[in-house]
């Protein structure tokens, strides 16, 4: 598992961005985005699965996920692609795993399978969704995952678990290979889950959270009876390498932020110089993150950061 990945977050509504833009301009900037970091050297592509956007201002256009990743596949060539992470909740099992399906043969196999259990309340209860428990929203997420894969052998499926049910589905078309699996979650069960059936871990926390993860995902390998090191951790970070960080402060002034908010977020993200951002992303590839997946708090209108990041803070890594 030597090497290190980047993906980047496309702009997609989920910061308030989009507020005040139509549909077609803001489609049109995450697909000129989209376009863009394959360009500049990105090795994937994700965008975000939710129903609308998850800042201050919930107004602005926010594009679903898997007609969105249809979408920028036929623009893009080259790097995988995925939703960070797709929510259990949002589809019946069949259909999530025919739409990812749909994805992976559109793109020519660049698809990136990544899953979680739900966490927007707020979202649920706007749009008529049911938002179990956190205990039945991991269990609904581990059927999901198995059952998701279980389709894609493209055999015909019986599951009877407490919430998936199929008696004979099939999914067309069929996978040629299973798309890597990537897990959204950070509780000791979830993680369990993680062991037996991802290839990467993901998690949106700080250094010392990443590391701790880290051990209890060690400890859940062992416990399935697997190898920790055949599975992969990856970490999602906010990168906001303007002049000034700019971005972030524009950010935190629509959220109504106090100015100190600044100075967290620099310690926790990836915010500041290329110089001060290249030792914190190197502190994670030293605790062993394998996928670092970027969001970019200028993407809505430039390419300053994401461009920057490869050509400053990429080149100073130690990757191994």
């Amino acid at each position: 598992m030597a090497g290190v990945t980047f993906g980047a977050m496309l702009p997609h509504g989920g910061a308030d961005e989009f507020v005040g833009w139509s549909p077609t301009r803001a489609w049109a900037r995450v697909r000129d985005a989209a376009q863009a970091f394959e360009e500049l050297g990105y090795d994937s592509i994700w965008d975000s699965d939710h129903l609308m956007a998850s800042g201050g201002d919930r107004s602005g256009p926010y594009f679903e996920a898997y007609s969105t990743l249809a979408a920028v596949s036929q623009v893009t060539s080259r790097v995988g692609l995925g939703s960070l992470v797709t929510c259990a909740l949002y589809r019946n099992v069949a259909m999530l795993a025919k739409a990812a399906s749909a994805v992976d043969v559109m793109s020519g196999g660049r698809l990136i399978f990544a899953l979680g259990g739900g966490w927007d309340e707020d979202e649920c209860t706007a749009y008529g969704v049911e938002f179990p428990s956190a205990a039945d929203r991991v269990g609904l997420f581990a059927e999901t995952l198995e059952a998701v894969l279980r389709l894609w052998d493209g055999e015909s499926v019986e599951f009877s678990g407490r919430f998936v049910q199929l008696r004979g589905a099939r999914c067309r078309p069929v996978l040629e290979r299973r798309p890597p699996v990537w897990t959204g979650t950070h509780g000791a069960r979830g993680l369990r889950i993680a062991a037996r059936f991802a290839d990467v871990a993901n998690w949106n926390v700080g250094l010392g959270e990443f590391e701790r993860l880290s051990g209890v995902l060690a400890a859940a390998c062992r416990t399935v009876g697997r190898d920790p090191a055949t599975i992969d951790r990856s970490v999602f970070r906010l990168v906001d390498l303007s002049d000034g960080s700019s971005a972030t402060v524009r950010l935190l002034a629509s959220q109504g932020a106090p100015p100190e908010a600044l100075e967290a977020v620099r310690a926790e993200h990836f915010v500041g110089s290329p110089e001060e951002v290249v030792p914190k992303v190197q502190a994670f590839v030293d605790a062993g993150a394998r996928h670092v997946v970027l969001l970019f708090l200028d993407a809505e209108s430039s390419d300053e950061s994401a461009s920057r990041f490869m050509r400053e803070v990429r080149p100073a890594l130690e990757l191994g």
